[in-house]
């Protein structure tokens, strides 16, 4: 979590509220954090000097923004350039297909056919995230950073449509064993 912010703070200081809402609209295909982990994150980081605070008071409101210190972009810099761990996978689908031979046949078609429509709709909404991400103009030293951050979606877009290939194939060899459906 704590790089996760980091990362962001890199690109421009931002209050925990904005902070939450950058997540949301950027990184939630792979990575989600509540209010409360984003700010127990941000004790953390300014206790190691990793971020500073700045209380500022806009439009009669008061807002605390944080900064990345050098600090900070030091350890994000060296998160950044470390030993990327392997993970291991992490998706309900798994977890529910692996005791769905427990269900009858009709009963798993149809749990498939619902996760298939969930699959494709989610694709449809990262094909419309790609369409106005491929609209935006940015200044020329933010080009490596945006295009890294368009391979993670591309990756969420090429990982949905292999679990909806994936789960259509599976689904269409249930219905050869139970030709009803």
């Amino acid at each position: 979590m704590e790089f996760v912010i980091l990362g962001l703070l890199a690109l421009q200081a931002m209050t925990v509220y904005e902070i939450n809402k950058a997540l949301e609209n950027s990184i939630s295909l792979f990575y989600s954090a509540s209010f409360g982990s984003i700010n127990a994150a941000i004790g953390r980081m300014l206790k190691k000097g990793w971020i500073s605070g700045e209380e500022k008071v806009e439009s009669g409101r008061n807002k605390k923004i944080f900064h990345l210190t050098s600090a900070g972009r030091e350890a994000f810099q060296n998160w950044l350039g470390s030993e990327i761990e392997a993970e291991k996978v992490k998706d309900p689908a798994l977890t529910r297909l692996f005791f769905m031979g427990m269900l009858p046949i009709e009963q798993r078609i149809s749990v498939l056919e619902r996760h298939i429509e969930t699959l494709q709709q989610t694709c449809v909404t990262l094909q419309a995230i790609q369409e106005q991400a491929n609209c935006i103009e940015l200044p020329q030293d933010l080009n490596e950073v945006y295009a890294c951050q368009m391979l993670t979606l591309q990756y969420g877009l090429d990982f949905y449509r292999f679990n909806i290939q994936w789960y259509q194939d599976l689904l269409d060899e249930l219905r050869k064993k139970n030709p009803a459906k």
